[in-house]
C-alpha cells in the first residue's frame, strides 16, 4: 500500500514536471514561431488589403476598363447587408461573435474527422483564422501553418473589432468570378452588395467552400443546392423564420446577362496600352498598384469606329457571298431534320434582340425561310436574303445574285442569324442572315496636330483574333502611297502644272521565264491612257503610268529616302514599283505620314496615353506632342489641295458624303488584295484598311473606294457631327494664278473652259508671256475697232 502511494506520488511529480517542461517548450516554440509572423499586423493587413486594379479612362474621364489579376472592389462594413453577415456566420462560424479567434469546441471534431480519414480533410478554422490565411499565409494544410494561423487569429482578435475582421474577409474572399462580395455581386447580379436580397446573399456564401465547383455560372445546380444548405443553417441558428426559409428556398437563381459593348469596342486600344504599361511598370504595379491611366481615346469616337468597321466588313461579306450552311460539310446532314435526334443547345438567355444565334431551317418558300430557334422560331424574309450574293456560284469571278431562297437554303440547314425584331402578336423573331466574315480590317483616327489617337480598332472581333491590324499588319498601301511620291516631286522642283506623260511603258525585270526575258508592263487601273497630263491630274486620277515616269525622273532611291522623313520604316526595293506602293506598311505608319500633309508639313508621333497617375494622384508620366518639320508648309498645302480634288472629282468622290471639305486618297493593290482609304479634315485624320489576314483577292472591283471608303464615311459622319466646319488654311508662301490647260500662264484670249486656277509656291508660278499677251490685247483691240466700224450710222 505504501509502495502504491509512493508510485502515485512520483507519477504525479513526473506528470507535473513533464507538463511544466512541455508547457515551457511549447511556450518557447510558440514564442519563436511568433517571431516569424508580421510584427506590425495593422500595417501589414493595410498593405495587403490595398491591392487595387489599374483603371483606364478616356480623355473625358469616362472609365473604360480595369486591369487586374482578380477583380476586387473594397467597400466599408456598413454596406454589407445584415442577412449576408448572418448567412456567413451561420454557415462558416456560428460562434464567431463569442470566441477569441480560435474555437476550441470545433478542434476535437476536426481532429476526429482527420484521424478517421488518415489525412487532413477538415479544419476547425474560424472566420478570423480564414481571414489571417487569406491575407498573410498560404493555403497549405500543414501543422506549422495551422499554428501560425491560430497565433495570428488571436492577435487579430486582440487588435481589431469583429466588424473589422468581417470587413477584411468579405472584401478579400474569392467567390468564383471575383475577389470580394462587391465585385462578385456586380458580376453575378449586376448590383451592389448593399442591394443583395436574402437568396443572393445565401448563394454567395454557399460558394465559399469550393468556388470553382459551386459558382452559379459554372454549375447552377450545385450552386442552388449549396444556397439552400446555407438557408437551412440560417433557419437553425434563428436568423430567418420558417416562412422566409420556404419562400426563399424556392426562388430560382437569376444571373445577369453580361454583354459589355464598350469592352468589345475598346479591346484593341486597351490591349495596345496594356502591353506598353506592363513593359514600363511591370505586372505587379499594373495589376495591383492602382494606377490611373488617362487615354487619348474619345469613347464616342471609339464606339463609332468599332461600329463603322463592323458594318463595312459585313457589307463586304455580303458581296463576297453566302458560303453555305454551318453543317454543309458534316457527314450526315439529314440527322438534323429529325426532331428525335436533333439536340438543340440554344439557351433561352441567348434570345435577346441583336444577338447572333444558330438555328435550323424548317421551311423554305419564295417569300421567306422559317428557322427553328430552340423552343422559338423566326422568319428570314426575302428582303433580307436578297441583299446577299451566292458565294458558291461565280460569274466573271464575281458571286451571282440570289434569285430564290431555295438556291442557298435547304430544310435541315443549320444557319446563323441575327435577332433583328420580335413580332409579339404572332410570337416569332424577324431574322437577318449572318455569316462570320473571313475578311478583316482596321481603322485609326488621330488629331493631326497633336498626334493624339482618338480611336483605334484593329479588327472585326477581338475575341476571335487579338492580332491588331492597325499597328501589326504589314500590308501594301498601293496608290495611297502616291501622295508621298508627289510631295517628293514638289520638293524637287516640280509644280502641280508640270507635264507628265501617260503612255504605255515596258521594263525588263532582269529575270527570265522559259529562257525569255521577263518584261514588266504596268497599266492604269482602267487600262486606258490619256497622253500628256499635269502632275495634279495624274494624282487626282491615280494614274500609274505617269507616276512611274515621275519616279524615273526622281529616282527610287530619292523617294525611299524622302519617305523615311515621313516616318515610313518599311523595307523598300530600289525600283519603280515602290512608287506604286509595293512596300509593306502598317496603317499607323500611313496615318503618321498623311499627318504631315494635314499638319503643315510637321510629322507628329502618335500618342495613346495622355498621363499616368499612381493611386495617390502623383503624375508618373504625361504626354508631350513630338513635332518635326519634314517638309515645307507650302508643299503640305499643295498636296492637301490635290487630295481635296481627289475627293471632288477623283477616286475619293464617295467621301463628299460627309458634307464638308476633306482631303483623301484611295489605295488598291493588284487583284484587289488590299484596300485603303486615308482622309482628313483640318481637325481629324482617319485611315481605313481592309483585307484578308492571309492575303488573297477580296473580289472583283473591291477597291479602296468601294471596300474602305464607306467605312471611313460612316465613321466620319458621326465623328464630325459636333465639330465646326473648317477650311484648309492657305499659307502666305502660296501664289494662285490662272493657268491654260497647256500649262502656260493664261492670257485674255484663252477660252474660259481652257483656263483654271492653280496654286504654286511663290516664285515657281509660270511667267506671263508678255509677247503673247500683247498680241492678244492688240488683236482684241483690232477686233473691237472692226466691229465698231461695221456698225451702221444712225
Amino acid at each position: 500500500m505504501k509502495r502504491l502511494a509512493q508510485f502515485i506520488k512520483w507519477s504525479f511529480r513526473i506528470v507535473i514536471i513533464t507538463g511544466i517542461i512541455s508547457g515551457a517548450s511549447l511556450g518557447v516554440f510558440l514564442f519563436e514561431l511568433s517571431k516569424t509572423l508580421p510584427q506590425n499586423l495593422g500595417d501589414e493587413l493595410h498593405k495587403r488589403n490595398d491591392v487595387l486594379p489599374t483603371v483606364l479612362y478616356d480623355r473625358e474621364g469616362n472609365q473604360i476598363e480595369e486591369l487586374f489579376i482578380q477583380r476586387r472592389i473594397v467597400i466599408p462594413y456598413e454596406q454589407f447587408p445584415p442577412h449576408l453577415i448572418q448567412a456567413l456566420v451561420a454557415s462558416e462560424d456560428a460562434r464567431f461573435f463569442s470566441h477569441l479567434g480560435i474555437d476550441l469546441l470545433r478542434i476535437p471534431k476536426a481532429f476526429l474527422a482527420n484521424l478517421e480519414a488518415g489525412r487532413i480533410v477538415q479544419g476547425a478554422s474560424t472566420l478570423t483564422q480564414q481571414t489571417a490565411r487569406l491575407f498573410l499565409l498560404s493555403r497549405e494544410k500543414q501543422i506549422i501553418r495551422k499554428l501560425r494561423e491560430m497565433l495570428l487569429a488571436f492577435r487579430m482578435e486582440m487588435q481589431f473589432s469583429k466588424q473589422d475582421i468581417l470587413s477584411l474577409y468579405l472584401n478579400k474572399v474569392y467567390l468564383g468570378n471575383a475577389e470580394g462580395v462587391e465585385a462578385a455581386a456586380q458580376g453575378y447580379f449586376g448590383k451592389h452588395a448593399s442591394e443583395l436580397n436574402l437568396a443572393e446573399s445565401a448563394l454567395l456564401v454557399g460558394i465559399l467552400p469550393a468556388p470553382s465547383r459551386y459558382a452559379p455560372h459554372v454549375n447552377p445546380n450545385f450552386a442552388l443546392q449549396r444556397r439552400n444548405v446555407v438557408l437551412q443553417r440560417m433557419h437553425q441558428e434563428g436568423f430567418i423564420s420558417e416562412q422566409e426559409l420556404q419562400k426563399t428556398i424556392h426562388t430560382p437563381i437569376s444571373l445577369i446577362r453580361i454583354h459589355d459593348s464598350t469592352t468589345e469596342a475598346t479591346s484593341y486600344y486597351v490591349e495596345h496600352v496594356r502591353r506598353y504599361l506592363i513593359k514600363k511598370y511591370g505586372s505587379k504595379v499594373l495589376y495591383q498598384g492602382g494606377l490611373r491611366v488617362y487615354l487619348a481615346m474619345d469613347l464616342n469616337y471609339q464606339t463609332h469606329a468599332h461600329e463603322a468597321l463592323r458594318k463595312g466588313i459585313l457589307e463586304l461579306t455580303k458581296r463576297q457571298g453566302f458560303r453555305g450552311a454551318l453543317n454543309e460539310n458534316s457527314p450526315d446532314n439529314s440527322s438534323l431534320t429529325d426532331n428525335s435526334t436533333y439536340e438543340n443547345t440554344l439557351k433561352i438567355d441567348s434570345l435577346f434582340l441583336g444577338n447572333i444565334v444558330a438555328g435550323v431551317v424548317k421551311e423554305v418558300s419564295k417569300e421567306n425561310v422559317s428557322v427553328e430557334l430552340g423552343e422559338s422560331y423566326g422568319i428570314l424574309e426575302w428582303s433580307n436574303i436578297s441583299t446577299w450574293k451566292n458565294g458558291n456560284i461565280l460569274k466573271d469571278k464575281t458571286p451571282i445574285k440570289i434569285s430564290n431562297p431555295a438556291e442557298i437554303f435547304s430544310v435541315g440547314d443549320e444557319v446563323q442569324v441575327r435577332l433583328a425584331d420580335y413580332d409579339s402578336k404572332n410570337n416569332f423573331f424577324r431574322l437577318q442572315l449572318y455569316q462570320e466574315p473571313l475578311v478583316n480590317g482596321a481603322l485609326l483616327a488621330m488629331n493631326p496636330k497633336s498626334g493624339e489617337v482618338l480611336s483605334m480598332t484593329g479588327g472585326y472581333r477581338y475575341g476571335e483574333s487579338e492580332f491588331n491590324r492597325s499597328i501589326q499588319a504589314l500590308r501594301q498601301p498601293g496608290s495611297s502611297f502616291k501622295p508621298i511620291v508627289y510631295s517628293a516631286a514638289l520638293d524637287a522642283g516640280f509644280t502641280l502644272s508640270s507635264a507628265l506623260i501617260d503612255s504605255p511603258r515596258a521594263y525588263a525585270t532582269g529575270a527570265e521565264t522559259a529562257g525569255d526575258a521577263e518584261i514588266w508592263t504596268p497599266k492604269n487601273y482602267d487600262d486606258k491612257v490619256i497622253g500628256k497630263v499635269s502632275l495634279r491630274t495624274a494624282l487626282v486620277k491615280s494614274l500609274n503610268l505617269p507616276t512611274i515616269g515621275l519616279c524615273e525622273e526622281l529616282k527610287p532611291k530619292l523617294v525611299i529616302a524622302y519617305s523615311r522623313r515621313f516616318g515610313i520604316t518599311a523595307e523598300m526595293m530600289e525600283n519603280l514599283t515602290t512608287c506604286l506602293g509595293s512596300l509593306s506598311v502598317t496603317l499607323q505608319e500611313m496615318i503618321s505620314a498623311y499627318g504631315v500633309f494635314a499638319n503643315q508639313g510637321r510629322l507628329v508621333k502618335p500618342i495613346y496615353i495622355l498621363r499616368v497617375e499612381d493611386q495617390d494622384g502623383n503624375i508618373l508620366e504625361s504626354s508631350v506632342s513630338e513635332l518635326k518639320q519634314v517638309t515645307s508648309e507650302e508643299t503640305a498645302f499643295l498636296v492637301s489641295n490635290v487630295l481635296q480634288d481627289v475627293v471632288q472629282r477623283g477616286t475619293g468622290r464617295r467621301a463628299r458624303a460627309i458634307g464638308r471639305p476633306s482631303a483623301g486618297k484611295t489605295g488598291t493593290t493588284n487583284d484587289s488584295i488590299d484596300a485603303w482609304y486615308i482622309g482628313y479634315i483640318p481637325q481629324l485624320l482617319t485611315g481605313v484598311y481592309v483585307g484578308f489576314d492571309k492575303p488573297r483577292r477580296m473580289g472583283k472591283s473591291e477597291t479602296g473606294s468601294r471596300a474602305a471608303a464607306p467605312i471611313w464615311i460612316n465613321f466620319m459622319k458621326n465623328a464630325v457631327a459636333n465639330l465646326p466646319t473648317e477650311q484648309f488654311r492657305q499659307p502666305p508662301g502660296i501664289t494662285t494664278v490662272k493657268i491654260h490647260k497647256s500649262g502656260r500662264r493664261a492670257i485674255p484670249c484663252d477660252k474660259a473652259k481652257d483656263v483654271y486656277e492653280e496654286h504654286y509656291k511663290s516664285g515657281t508660278e509660270p511667267v506671263l508671256d508678255l509677247s503673247q499677251s500683247g498680241m492678244c490685247v492688240k488683236a482684241k483691240e483690232t477686233e473691237k475697232t472692226e466691229k465698231e466700224e461695221s456698225e451702221p450710222e444712225l
